[in-house]
């Protein structure tokens, strides 16, 4: 884990975890002025729970601007990294907070409130400000405001770090994908409705039970009734929550039925074990009887032969008990097996509906969406886990095409309606301002800056137009579109610093 200690830096950084409409940096966003109206109890409510958040951090200005649903909600200086340890440049998400963390490469240093965007050691934590670039890497806040921060952000929350100036700004292009209206699934019938309301009352005892009708066949009946992509994940979730209860529940009835007929099984087998030890007792007997018939003097004959029609008898009742006990035994093993293999079974059925369930759960998460020109692909992932990819062909592959962050967020204060924000990343080698936006930094105007390339990138805009998804991809992307989706378009191919507990991770530097 990286620590911070004093040097300059040449770079500027911006991080953006955005989910509504913004004004260009150091502008005034209209809920600004709205904002300074709200009561001290709403002011507390927004920075204790903002919603989305979008954190701007400049290296060259060493300060971080914070937004919320209603525009400019806080900002503080920052330390970011010195030469040598410069803190790197691309998308991230934050993948990791701790309240009380150590560096486990710097000496131990603390690292209060730390807020992880990599693996491999770039965090936002609090520590020493002087002023100017000191840190190896990481992103250095003022202990309060490093407070304030951390009850601001998720886990999740999307990142993005460019080298030079940039702005965030809204979007509406039919590119970009929208959400499809979807039937509620099939198995959501009456009874899979009636067990989701079940559990929703448990949790809840004034929810009501909600209830799913069956599709009837009438041609006359209303239309079937569809759901957003959200609300069809969240009723999916609901139904794998009672399935996986009620097949946990018939897995510990499975294994303790099992347990009794072991038990009833192992019972006979004693009872068994004990019949013919009983057996083997009376046909000894029998023959030690036999023997004394045989050595008896005649006139004593009479009392050795019913001695020995006795132990005729004795065995013969051994004989009936131990048959009647292998019997036993017999069905109490079959039983036992049958137990053993049905809890089997049930444990099996208990395991996969959990399985189901974790993946329905994060399938009520956002999706990740990455194209990449280098690779030729689209990726997708879900709470972090890979779930499609596909080819894409771009136009003109030969040409650039930079990188661009697309944020779904509610249009116009409802979930309901769908919008972008976007934000495009400069490469440390060129950070114009985007065709056609009027843009300010930080109250200035976003003045364009040399070009090492002859070929300058697409704008955030125009780089939807450089590629098509396929038809089948953007179905799959439209069955799992909601608020707070994100969607990168990138010369780039996707890090080494992406793995298994991280978003998509694109560096730019």
């Amino acid at each position: 884990m990286r620590h911070c200690r004093p040097h300059r830096s040449r770079f500027v950084i911006f991080l953006f975890v955005a989910t509504f409409p913004l004004a260009p940096l150091g502008t005034s966003h209209p809920a600004v002025a709205r904002g300074l109206s709200d009561t001290a109890t709403d002011a507390k409510k927004k920075l204790t729970d903002p919603g989305p958040v979008l954190a701007v951090v400049s290296l060259a200005k060493q300060r971080i601007w914070v937004y919320g649903d209603t525009g400019l909600i806080a900002q503080s200086p920052v330390s970011t990294g010195k030469p040598g340890y410069r803190t790197p440049a691309g998308v991230f998400s934050v993948v990791q907070k701790r309240k009380f963390h150590r560096s486990n490469i710097y000496w131990n240093a603390p690292m209060p409130y730390m807020q992880r965007i990599t693996w491999s050691g770039v965090t936002l934590h609090a520590g020493p400000v002087p002023g100017y670039p000191d840190s190896h890497g990481c992103i250095r806040l003022p202990n309060q405001f490093a407070v304030k921060l951390w009850r601001m952000t998720k886990i999740g929350v999307r990142i993005i770090v460019v080298p030079n100036d940039a702005s965030v700004l809204p979007i509406e292009r039919l590119e970009l994908p929208v959400p499809k209206l979807l039937p509620v699934p099939e198995e959501a019938d009456t009874a899979a409705g009636n067990a989701r309301g079940a559990v929703i009352s448990a949790g809840n005892p004034s929810a009501q039970p909600i209830k799913v009708a069956a599709a009837s066949p009438n041609a006359g009946s209303a239309p079937a009734r569809l759901l957003n992509p959200l609300e069809r994940a969240k009723l999916i979730r609901d139904l794998a929550v009672a399935d996986a209860a009620a097949k946990a529940k018939v897995a510990r009835n499975a294994v303790a039925m099992s347990a009794l007929k072991a038990a009833a099984a192992e019972s006979a087998g004693a009872a068994l074990r004990a019949s013919e030890s009983a057996l083997a007792i009376a046909r000894a007997k029998r023959s030690a009887a036999a023997k004394v018939v045989e050595r008896t003097p005649p006139q004593l004959t009479a009392e050795a032969e019913h001695a020995l029609a006795t132990a005729d008898l004795k065995v013969a009742e051994a004989e009936k008990a131990s048959e009647d006990a292998r019997a036993l035994e017999t069905a109490g093993t079959a039983a036992a097996v049958a137990a053993a293999k049905s809890a089997s079974e049930a444990e099996q059925a208990s395991r996969e509906a959990a399985a189901r369930l974790k993946a329905a759960e994060r399938g009520t998460e956002p999706i990740s969406i990455f194209v990449s020109k280098k690779a030729g692909r689209v990726y997708i992932r879900q709470s972090w886990v890979p779930i499609y990819e596909a080819p894409v062909a771009f136009k003109d592959p030969e040409k650039p095409v930079g990188t661009h962050f697309y944020l779904a967020v509610a249009s116009d204060g409802s979930d309901a309606n769908l919008g972008w924000l976007s934000a495009s990343l400069a490469t440390s080698t060129q950070a114009r301002p985007r065709t056609g936006a009027k843009a300010l930094v930080h109250g200035q105007p976003v003045a364009a800056r040399s070009q090492s390339s002859e070929v300058s990138p697409e704008s955030t805009a125009s780089a939807l137009d450089r590629f098509e998804l396929p038809e089948e991809a953007r179905r799959f992307i439209a069955e799992r579109l909601w608020v707070g989706a994100s969607f990168i378009v990138s010369d780039e191919s996707i890090s080494n610093e992406t793995g298994t507990y991280t978003d998509f991770i694109v560096l730019t530097r």
